[in-house]
């Protein structure tokens, strides 16, 4: 075994939790481009940062332009010149990321009396770049080897006019030939661009129409198949741009299911079939193979996936998850078909040729062979025979090692094939060489693979007025995959209806029959749960107003508000674990002593009278602290209490994340 391989450890129980997927690759990069052709300042949120990304981020500053990225919160700040490139003159290695690269050699034409030196990596090198430098050298400019002939491939010298015209390209080999020039069409007026032939991928083709008009340049295609943009110019800034999760990275955690056991939960967050990308066609395919899915408002859950079925599947419009469930299908009940992959064989690597090999390796029946494949690469579909048996006699000496071919989705679909318990007994059975590969699209993967083995895990944080539960909660349930519960907005909902139905907090009998007639209920919204009363949720706005600040504490100290609230809290644990969350992080004030006592973290947060009066005030909120504090502390039932056992905060002086590095060190401890 290579001393630079990963063992994949199988899971011995069920996958939980909600799956860390990064930013869109495609749509990350797509926005730098058209942020970049803006005019004004485009701040992306949710962005990817891999070595794709960060290539592209890197040419962009070398180029002249102020990008600042902050890879913590996943955000890039990118300053758009409206269609002006800084420098005329610049050397840029691509590495082999093919969406830079052909994004940028069309970006670069824009650049009038430009000359530019463009490389990449030795896979790259071998990738499509014909039909592009092919369209653009009859808009005038040149792409010129070393030795000064025509170039079709990496690497070029880019002599640019800045001027496109009418253009025709050759886009049969990849769909980003394509897109490279629709994303700069409206920079050129009276520019168009016309397919010669037939592309791959539309659904790409689709996502980059589909940004260009959200960046304010909307195209269209015309009688003879030509598009262009009405209104050219420069794009428009964005203040705000927000990157969807990566469907293809999705195909993984939705895979994951069908191998970690029928019982898993796994709730893919920001997830929408709605959205930009072509590849969310996975969760069909998964489902008709057997995958039991759930869509949830702005997310996606993986219920379970007892049996995988086998099938004919044409995976030309969503290529890049073919991989996904081609490995899965060695598990499969019944042999399955995947064509309209051809295209595939010129990407990061030859993946049918590559796919038919591991699969091979691993003692699976692959048709067309892998001969018939070296010999043939116009062969452009795959049917795969599953064998447990033959899988368990390759791997019966120990982990069989899988190549990568320095392709990330090699390295995650058998990375998802691994977790399978083959043996039964938690043996390995597959490693995966150069698993930092992943680095290109997913660098953290490995690492939320092992995240969905963590252990369900319950975390109370109680605290008086303003001592930071829910700012700290919120920030917490994000990094750590939490549902988040804020037992304050219970009560306040609660103290709401009763004011509205004209109760005091000295009417206890009419109070106690006030509360059996509500209805309480929860809906999942982002990583929160909100109470619902008879089906809807209360207006925020309307359980903060004096009257409401001013009555809470009293009618949450009356026995029979709590009583009708206890159950409701302690079902919430049952809620997070069906909805695929890996944990819950319920904060109040009596919830680590009262609610839920058995809590594996229990924190009390705690500050000075001073700092609190002042967040408080920052809120808006004018509600006494010290007052608040004695009417919770001095209640008769379950009053405001640091609970035994529980690990004090004191806050005053710390900022949010330090407060957050320290309960999440405890919540890792908890979750082994």
């Amino acid at each position: 075994m290579k001393s630079n391989s990963l063992v994949i450890q199988p899971f011995r129980s069920a996958a939980r939790g909600l799956a860390q997927v990064p930013g869109s690759k495609s749509i990350t990069n797509r926005a730098l481009i058209l942020a970049a052709l803006a005019d004004g300042e485009t701040l992306l949120t949710g962005a990817l940062f891999s070595r794709d990304t960060r290539i592209l981020i890197a040419a962009l500053q070398a180029l002249g332009f102020t990008v600042l990225a902050d890879e913590s919160a996943h955000t890039i700040k990118v300053h758009g010149l409206g269609g002006k490139i800084p420098q005329a003159s610049a050397k840029i290695h691509v590495g082999n990321a093919g969406t830079a690269a052909r994004f940028l050699t069309a970006f670069l034409a824009l650049a009038p009396q430009g000359r530019y030196e463009l490389d990449g990596d030795e896979a790259m090198r071998a990738r499509p770049m014909a039909g592009l430098l092919t369209a653009l050298r009859d808009a005038g400019c040149q792409a010129l080897k070393p030795d000064g002939s025509p170039a079709t491939h990496f690497p070029f010298t880019l002599h640019t006019t800045g001027k496109l015209g009418a253009l025709k390209v050759d886009a049969s080999a990849s769909s980003q030939l394509l897109s490279a020039l629709l994303m700069v069409l409206p920079l050129s007026n009276g520019a168009s661009v016309k397919l010669d032939g037939a592309t791959v991928s539309e659904p790409f083709v689709d996502m980059t129409v589909k940004m260009c008009a959200q960046f304010g340049r909307p195209l269209s295609k015309n009688a003879e198949g030509a598009w262009r943009c009405s209104q050219p110019g420069a794009y428009k800034a964005t203040s705000t741009y927000v990157i969807e999760p990566d469907a293809t990275a999705a195909s993984y955690f939705i895979a994951l299911g069908a191998v970690a056991g029928a019982d898993s939960r796994i709730r893919l967050r920001h997830y929408s079939a709605e959205g930009l990308q072509g590849d969310t066609a996975f969760a069909p395919v998964a489902a008709q193979c057997g995958a039991v899915l759930e869509s949830a408002p702005d997310a996606l859950l993986v219920k379970s996936w007892r049996k995988i079925g086998g099938g004919d599947f044409d995976f030309n419009a969503f290529s890049d998850t073919f991989l996904t469930l081609a490995t899965l299908a060695g598990l499969a009940d019944s042999p399955v078909k995947i064509c309209g992959i051809g295209h595939t064989r010129k990407q990061e690597t030859d993946r049918v040729l590559a796919m038919a090999t591991e699969l091979t390796r691993l003692g699976i029946r692959v048709e067309p062979t892998v001969a018939q494949l070296q010999a043939d690469d116009s062969l452009s579909s795959l049917k795969i025979y599953p064998d447990r048996e033959a899988l368990r006699q390759k791997a019966a000496h120990g982990p069989v090692s899988i190549h990568t071919y320095e392709d990330h989705r090699m390295a995650m679909s058998f990375g998802i094939l691994g977790s399978y318990d083959l043996f039964g007994d938690g043996r390995p059975w597959i490693s995966i060489e150069d698993p930092g590969c992943t680095s290109k699209t997913f660098p953290t993967f490995f690492t939320a693979l092992a995240a969905q083995k963590s252990k369900f895990v319950t975390i109370t944080i109680d605290g008086g007025a303003a001592s930071g539960k829910s700012s700290t909660s919120r920030l917490l349930a994000e990094r750590q995959g939490l549902l988040h519960v804020d037992t304050g907005l219970h009560y306040r909902s609660l103290t709401h209806a009763l004011l509205q139905a004209g109760a005091r907090v000295d009417q206890v009998s009419l109070v106690e029959s006030l509360l059996q007639k509500i209805s309480l209920g929860s809906q999942i919204i982002g990583q929160s749960s909100r109470l619902t009363l008879g089906g809807k949720i209360p207006d925020e706005a309307a359980l903060r107003t004096p009257e409401v600040n001013a009555a809470v504490s009293q009618f949450a100290a009356l026995p029979a508000v709590r009583n009708c609230l206890l159950h409701y809290q302690r079902s919430q644990v049952a809620l997070a674990q069906n909805a695929g969350f890996a944990g819950i992080v319920m904060e109040g004030r009596d919830i680590g002593s009262v609610v839920l006592p058995q809590a594996e973290v229990r924190i009390f947060l705690e500050a000075s009278p001073e700092a609190r009066t002042q967040r408080r005030a920052a809120e808006g909120q004018a509600d006494a602290v010290a007052q608040r504090d004695h009417l919770d502390s001095t209640r008769k039932m379950a009053p405001l209490i640091c609970p035994p056992g529980a690990t004090r905060i004191d806050n005053t002086t710390l900022s949010l994340n330090e407060v957050v590095q320290q309960i999440s060190a405890l919540v890792h401890t908890a979750a082994r």
